[in-house]
């Protein structure tokens, strides 16, 4: 199954109407907080009556959601289910729960072919509950959870005779296999992952690639919001095929389901982000792209059970971006080996380094501790890797010894920088806001947030250099470039004795005069996309190299970086850490924060500027 553009599609356009879901979940942590019908933020909870039993696990937004969804929240054995599993058991929920309201929607269809699908959906139960499975512990708990869903099924007496020559619990494993294939996480305008929703074959039978054409976006609105219904009845763009042969899918699932089952939950809509040829197949991401392959081809697998072979993973030598995401820098003039650090063997280095940041993590989400997460995590990234035949002669090489560290670019680094701007900042919030005059905690709060800036900086340039080479790329660039404009804005506000336009002459800004560079006017710059984003970080990158020794200041990792948005000075140099820093005095560095206030205010306005011209063509005007 496939689904192929019906006709030439430009970059930045909806494909589809908003589309509702079969099913759909908050996880447990969201229930008291968000609606159970449009996941939207609850304001004043409307509970669920008390029948049948005196216990309300669930809230609505409205009388709207409330009357679309309580009825099933019942019937279903979604309650039943709450009160009587334990989460403590297989964790969270929102799989058996989505599981019991899309058996609930099927209504008295049946499930052939052994339950390889439900009404066109693919389950995988014959993989993921194969005997050789190496997966023994996910089997199992698709087991327990088949038998949880019986039980609470039972007791709402939802069980149909059509289901009566089903043997034991083959059926509820079966669309629990087909929950597990076919859910989309849904996330919130600030990323947060809300819970799950299963959408009809017009999104489910949309192919997976790791160089994808498409991205997808959701609407959290009650079903009478008038906006909605007209996005609801907006044109489709794409068709299913089987085999290179068109297919008719009007007899969706959709259409076989009540109408109460048919106008709630949060909708999705898929949007192009690249242009896409009439007949072209249409592909999303079923997982983080901004990772190398051997990581992305062993969670489709574990996930998904196929193995990819798209563009992007069969091309061989591999792309440029999967070799430089889990690249290593050559270097010389690095930490001498006799002194403190640590040094690994090439051949182990990458597990090993997963598996220190995984502690660092986990350390830091157990016990709040930013600063020795910060210190774990540079200590990480300036951590030196021998290849075995030098080891032998690292006596003889002594303080000049050749080593590799890891690329600014590797996705470990990614992963770390993006920690480490989020560590850093909060370590600046939890001091005092700064006051009039300087004092100790002012000063070091200053040089927390510029640290978190230089890392948020770092990031949106990194990314957005792999995003030159990898167009796919374009979400994850529009949030890093967004980010850094926040970091940076919040930066400027702090900054003692903030300089006003009266008294800083702004630089000449290419953009200043541009109806294309204002949001409400972004989509007619998507036909000149190369033009704009060159204006872009032909400022932004003059911005960056005014004030970038200001942002590293105090961090001996960052100041290694010699540019956060040109990356070409990573080919020209095998010292990473050779360049000199001048030290300068407290005075000296306010002095220069106070001059330089208005560069950095300036570029924080161009990268949220640009993250948002990013983000329209991913999700539409209306983006966060």
């Amino acid at each position: 199954m496939e689904m192929r553009a019906v006709d030439d599609v430009d970059i930045g356009r909806d494909l589809t109407p908003a589309l509702l879901p079969l099913a759909h979940a908050l996880h447990d942590s969201f229930l008291a907080s968000h609606c159970s019908s449009c996941f939207s933020p609850l304001t004043a909870p409307l509970s669920p009556p008390p029948a049948p039993v005196s216990v309300s696990c669930v809230f609505y937004c409205s009388q709207v959601c409330y009357a679309s969804d309580s009825t099933l929240h019942v019937s279903s054995g979604e309650l039943q289910l709450l009160l009587c599993h334990s989460p403590s058991e297989d964790g969270d929920t929102s799989d058996l729960r989505a599981a019991l309201r899309l058996l609930a929607a099927l209504g008295d269809s049946s499930c052939g072919d052994g339950c390889q699908r439900i009404k066109g959906l693919l389950t995988n139960r014959h993989k993921l509950l194969a005997p050789e499975t190496t997966n023994v512990k996910l089997a199992s708990k698709i087991q327990r959870g088949a038998e949880a869903m019986a039980a609470a099924r039972q007791s709402q007496k939802t069980s149909s005779n059509v289901y009566g020559d089903m043997k034991g619990t083959m059926l509820e494993e079966a669309v629990i296999c087909a929950v597990l294939t076919n859910a989309v996480e849904v996330q919130d305008s600030g990323g947060r992952i809300l819970g799950i929703a299963i959408y009809d074959t017009d999104f489910s039978w949309i192919n997976h690639s790791c160089s994808p054409n498409t991205c997808y976006r959701f609407q959290f609105c009650a079903s009478s919001n008038a906006a909605v219904q007209s996005l609801s009845k907006s044109m489709t763009w794409i068709s299913p095929f089987h085999c290179g042969v068109k297919m008719n899918n009007s007899a969706s699932v959709q259409s076989g389901l009540g109408r109460e089952y048919a106008e709630y939950g949060p909708r999705i809509m898929l949007r192009s982000i690249k242009s896409i040829e009439k007949g072209a197949e249409v592909t999303v991401a079923y997982t983080d792209i901004l990772q190398p392959k051997a990581v992305r081809l062993s969670e489709l697998h574990i996930k998904y059970q196929f193995t990819c072979n798209c563009t992007r993973c069969s091309v061989d030598p591999p792309t440029y971006v999967d070799q430089i995401l889990q690249n290593f820098h050559e270097a010389t003039n690095v930490f001498p080996m006799e002194t403190g650090g640590v040094s690994l063997n090439k051949d182990d280095a990458i597990e090993k380094l997963t598996d220190w940041m995984d502690d660092i993590v986990a350390s830091y989400f157990s016990d709040g501790d930013a600063e020795s997460c910060c210190l774990e995590l540079e200590k990480l990234l300036t951590v030196r890797i021998v290849e075995e035949d030098l080891k032998s002669d690292i006596g003889k090489i002594g303080q000049r010894n050749h080593c590799l560290l890891l690329h600014p670019l590797h996705y470990l680094s990614i992963e770390a920088h993006t920690i480490l701007a989020s560590a850093y900042k909060v370590r600046g919030n939890l001091l005092c806001p700064p006051p009039a005059e300087t004092d100790s905690h002012t000063w070091e709060a200053s040089g927390l947030n510029r640290t978190s800036a230089a890392y948020s900086l770092l990031l949106a340039g990194s990314v957005h250099y792999l995003f030159c080479f990898e167009p796919s790329l374009i979400g994850s660039a529009a949030n890093f470039w967004a980010n850094a404009g926040e970091s940076l804005l919040n930066l400027a506000s702090r900054i003692p004795a903030y300089p006003s336009t009266e008294n800083n002459k702004a630089s000449t800004c290419s953009l200043a005069n541009q109806p294309a560079s204002h949001p409400s006017n972004m989509h007619a710059s998507y036909a000149d996309f190369q033009s704009t984003t060159d204006d872009f970080l032909k400022c932004m990158s003059h911005f960056a190299r005014e004030i970038w020794d200001l942002l590293t200041h105090g961090c001996p990792y960052l100041q290694g970086i010699r540019d956060p948005i040109n990356f070409n000075w990573l080919e020209t140099t095998s010292d990473l850490y050779s360049r000199s820093v001048r030290d300068v005095s407290h005075h000296e560095l306010l002095r220069s924060s106070a001059e330089k206030g208005m560069a950095i205010f300036q570029l924080g306005v161009h990268c949220a500027l640009y993250g948002k011209f990013l983000s329209s063509i991913c999700y539409g005007g209306g983006s966060h």
